[in-house]
């Protein structure tokens, strides 16, 4: 037995040396998805490279985006894409995470309510949380300081991509929105009340006559109005689901019936029940 495996151990040694002698002899290409094509690199281009694979003679195009890294035959390396590698693996790191973003908040005139952004976005990480099932969802606290260590704020977000914001948050899916409210309509109500008094004339038992004799057929009357006004508003709400390459899940827009001020709730709970990533 112990000969049995001397020979064997021999023989991979063998394998291993020879293998190693062949990629000697060629350039290694590495792609992005982790293959490896071994043979000759004829000629590198601006955009792709001309390969042959060892032992044949037809040519391939190799686009430059696909490839990693190449071993040549000399031992030199040269790298290709190596922000893309970087982004990869942390793209493997965020997978199944969601981060969701300080919402836009809207109200009449008023539009940078930091404080009614933040409460929001806290309402709606509730919500999700509740039915975290295979999705694990970032604090708000954490997200919010990764985009404050990263510069991004509601004034240069636009300059960046849903997938970058993603990357920063190192998440896999990001949840944005927008509450837009508006005056409507007031209603009024009014109510008025009166007591009044008959100015009756009769003799009482002394054979006396009480009440005004001249004005019997007036009334005295004490009267009280109280009215009362009420400001509807109209709320609308739209939610955006991003992924981390920049993909637009979802996307929603959604009126409240309801004309209260803090209407945006109910239609924030209907709203993230309708999403791809709330597990019912």
């Amino acid at each position: 037995m112990q000969t049995f495996y001397k020979k064997l151990s021999s023989v991979i040694i063998f394998y291993m040396i020879c293998f190693n002698v062949i990629q000697a002899q060629n350039d290694v290409i590495l792609k992005m998805d982790g293959k490896e094509m071994i043979g000759k690199v004829i000629k590198i281009n601006p955009s792709n490279l001309e390969f042959t694979y060892q032992n044949e003679t037809v040519e391939y195009i190799i686009d430059l985006t696909d490839i990693a890294k190449i071993t040549f035959s000399s031992g030199r390396v040269e790298f290709f894409n190596a922000k893309d590698i970087k982004s990869k693996a942390k793209l493997e790191n965020h997978h199944n995470k969601v981060a969701i973003l300080p919402f836009g908040y809207i109200r009449g005139q008023e539009t940078n309510n930091v404080q009614m952004s933040k409460e929001i976005q806290n309402e709606t990480y509730s919500l999700f949380k509740k039915k975290a099932v295979n999705l694990k969802f970032q604090d708000p606290n954490t997200t919010n300081t990764l985009l404050i260590k990263a510069g991004v704020n509601n004034n240069n977000l636009q300059g960046y991509t849903m997938g970058e914001i993603c990357n920063i948050l190192n998440v896999e899916y990001i949840v944005q929105g927008l509450v837009l409210i508006e005056k409507s309509s007031v209603s009024s109500f009014s109510n008025s009340t009166s007591k009044s008094k008959n100015n009756d004339v009769y003799i009482d038992r002394k054979g006396h006559i009480v009440g005004d004799i001249m004005n019997d057929n007036e009334r005295t009357a004490n009267r009280s109005t109280y009215s009362s006004s009420t400001q509807h508003y109209s709320t609308n709400l739209t939610m955006n689901i991003y992924n981390d390459k920049g993909d637009n899940l979802y996307t929603k827009d959604h009126r409240s019936f309801w004309q209260t001020l803090d209407a945006y709730k109910i239609t924030l709970d209907y709203l993230v029940q309708k999403t791809p990533i709330y597990k019912k």
